[in-house]
């Protein structure tokens, strides 16, 4: 097998990777990354893709280069598609010519998917252009340290008309105003520190050159220091959109943080996806002939998806269904089956489990009998109200949820966004093994269950009355009006 690495630069955060590189992380065996704002990238690569994590967080040490260098020519060298993913773009200070340098000494395969780089996206989302018509007409990047600590050309910086971009600078910032000054640049000069670019806490801290390094004791990492009068430029977007300004986290399987993050997002919230419980089918005790009965009943748009897809690979006759009737939880479940071509015959008036039995034990009809398809560990309620109406049922497990957890070298995430969503116990029980939630983070669930699993670790703020992406949307509307 002829095995190859991609160097793929995710950019900045905030669904800012190339359509190119996440097609190649959907097909990946292997993905070698740094650290990463938007976790879910990780969730779009195969369930059995193999992933190291070789960056440094918390203070811990990262990979040496050497032994990067090592693992991807190993990984190639079995015949393995490995994706190099990193911050930004991988040329950008991101060492990626070295790891194709060492690749190619070794005859081995490569490719380069390039990234949006933070020197320009970061500042540009906070209202600062690179370059601008009149103001600056050129930009350079420079480095805030270097493997040697040797020192930059100050003199022939500090003479340069056009923008000054420093990533990682912010601990020798001092020394980089200092010595531009000392070299003749103008103290006057308009100078920002931009912290923490496309994520919840971002912040801009304006300035001068002669006063930027005062006010840097206000600023948090990651930060990237912006030189020119193009920093005196304030490009504010004016924005309507009902959430504008609102930062959510939606915890869950990657298609509900996906279906809850796209309706929060079209509103104009910052969403930041968190995928915590992965799907596992476990279909093969589904009836042969599920058209045998008269009603089939859907608990989950999980158990919806898991049915479908294990029909398909038997490819069954759909017609088969033209007569069974369909049950679904709620509206969101009756939504995905739609999607299928199947309609939903009953729905109960509240979205839970026993309702759902209750109002079954009033539309079956004598002797018709029903399947039950929904997730491992399913709510016994809907059993005792259908066994209480006498009603036939057969109970199928057909899917069970797996906790997604981060890895083991890090310390505890904090949530510090204004809400995080939660759609599960399950998610919940996952998240809280190695993240918690900031004190003035607003916790949303939907559904009691989740609601009673999460108040065990923290406060609930609200529970969504429609257990649906717009359920929790119309929380979030409440909240602005």
């Amino acid at each position: 097998m002829k095995g190859r690495v991609t160097l793929v630069g995710a950019g900045p955060g905030r669904d800012l990777i190339t359509i190119r590189g996440l097609e190649r992380i959907k097909h990946a065996d292997v993905i070698v990354y740094d650290d990463l704002i938007d976790e879910r990238i990780l969730s779009e690569a195969p369930k059995e893709c193999e992933k190291i994590y070789v960056g440094k967080r918390y203070g811990k040490h990262s990979s040496k280069q050497e032994e990067i260098n090592k693992l991807l020519i190993e990984k190639c060298r079995a015949g393995k598609e490995v994706v190099r993913l990193k911050g930004g773009d991988s040329f950008v200070f991101g060492r990626g010519g070295e790891e194709a340098l060492a690749l190619m000494e070794e005859g081995l395969n490569w490719d380069y998917i390039p990234g949006v780089s933070s020197a320009i996206a970061v500042p540009g989302n906070m209202g600062i252009p690179v370059t601008h018509r009149g103001v600056a007409r050129s930009f350079t990047v420079i480095t805030g340290h270097t493997m040697d600590d040797s020192d930059e050309d100050y003199e022939a910086l500090a003479k340069l008309k056009g923008t000054l971009v420093f990533l990682m600078g912010l601990n020798s910032i001092s020394k980089i105003t200092g010595k531009l000054m000392a070299n003749g640049m103008d103290k006057d000069l308009p100078a920002s520190i931009l912290c923490k670019g496309f994520s919840p806490g971002e912040s801009r801290i304006d300035g001068t050159l002669g006063t930027i390094a005062d006010k840097a004791k206000e600023a948090q990492t990651p930060a990237i220091l912006v030189i020119g009068h193009v920093a005196g430029m304030q490009l504010f977007r004016e924005n309507t959109d009902p959430l504008s300004g609102t930062s959510v986290t939606v915890c869950g399987t990657n298609s509900f943080v996906h279906k809850v993050g796209s309706v929060l997002k079209r509103e104009g919230a910052s969403v930041f996806e968190i995928e915590t419980i992965r799907i596992r089918e476990t279909t093969a005790d589904i009836p042969e002939d599920p058209g045998m009965f008269d009603w089939l009943v859907f608990t989950s748009s999980n158990g919806i998806r898991a049915f479908f897809d294990e029909m398909k690979r038997r490819a069954y006759d759909f017609r088969r269904l033209g007569t069974v009737k369909m049950a679904c939880i709620g509206t969101g479940t009756a939504e995905t089956l739609s999607g299928y071509g199947f309609y939903a015959d009953f729905i109960p008036k509240k979205y839970t489990a026993k309702e759902l039995g209750r109002g079954l034990s009033e539309a079956v009809s004598q002797g018709e009998k029903l399947l039950i398809l929904r997730a491992e560990n399913g709510s016994e309620e809907l059993n005792e109200e259908l066994d209480r109406a006498g009603i036939q049922y057969t109970d199928e497990k057909i899917y069970e949820s797996i906790p997604v957890s981060g890895s083991s070298d890090e310390k505890r995430t904090l949530v510090d966004t204004d809400y995080i969503v939660f759609g599960s116990a399950a998610g919940v029980r996952s998240f809280f093994e190695n993240r918690s939630v900031a004190p003035d983070t607003k916790v949303i669930c939907i559904g009691k269950i989740t609601e009673a699993e999460a108040l065990k670790h923290t406060k609930v703020y609200k529970t969504a009355k429609t257990h649906t992406a717009y359920g929790i949307l119309e929380i979030l509307k409440e909240e602005r009006e």
